[in-house]
């Protein structure tokens, strides 16, 4: 699966594939940039089996593209191996994790 984009009332959604890493950059980028500061952000994990080290960098960036402290960035399903990635890299104080 490859990324997919869509719209949820005022959210750009975003689902990620199997593995969220640098193959995916591109299509990240392209789905992220030119949308306006302060765009709202869901990222669906469901999928995500595996993240690299470049998907933190890209989550990190939406986040300073998007409003930095006060960007509005939700992160859905992750699985339980993500979600401990995620916190061990205190990215549970960055962004809202559900």
């Amino acid at each position: 699966m490859a990324l997919n984009v869509s719209k949820e009332g005022d959210r750009v959604v975003l689902r990620l594939p199997k593995l969220f890493g640098f193959a995916v950059r591109a299509d990240f980028k392209q789905a992220t940039s030119g949308n306006p500061l302060g765009t709202k952000y869901k990222l669906d994990f469901q999928e995500v089996e595996r993240m690299d080290s470049s998907a933190l960098g890209m989550l990190l960036l939406l986040r300073e593209t998007s409003g930095g402290i006060s960007s509005d960035i939700l992160i859905i399903n992750p699985r339980t191996e993500i979600r401990k990635l995620l916190q061990l890299a205190n990215f549970h104080t960055l962004f809202t994790i559900q």
